[in-house]
């Protein structure tokens, strides 16, 4: 699968001149977002969510939820590392998006 960096970067070659969200952009804010893992109590369902504080407020990016069919193999450590990767993905993917509407709209702003 092509990065981030490698489709910026193909698309630069291109002629891409305008204003766009940046890879280290998004890796940047990735670093700040954080994790919480529940186990959903007489369950084998873990949920995960992904916040990143802005200012005061802890904003929720996205929640996650894995679980195993026969409680027998379920494996609560691993529960949690496989939600998390799958939130941490989520959460990417919802930065590039609230990151574009951000940019968009002060485009739109600068253009009026």
């Amino acid at each position: 699968m092509t990065s981030d960096k490698e489709m910026c970067d193909d698309f630069e070659r291109n002629g891409a001149i305008y204003p766009k969200v940046s890879p280290d952009h998004i890796e940047n804010l990735m670093k700040q977002v954080k994790y919480d893992a529940q186990l959903v109590t007489g369950t084998t369902t873990t949920i995960v969510t992904g916040y990143i504080t802005v200012g005061v407020v802890d904003f929720t990016l996205a929640t996650a939820t894995m679980a195993c069919v026969d409680k027998r193999n379920f494996n609560k450590e691993l529960g949690a590392k496989y939600c998390t990767e799958k939130c941490e993905a989520m959460c990417k993917d919802k930065l590039w998006e609230l990151e574009g509407y951000l940019l968009a709209k002060k485009v739109s702003d600068y253009e009026s």
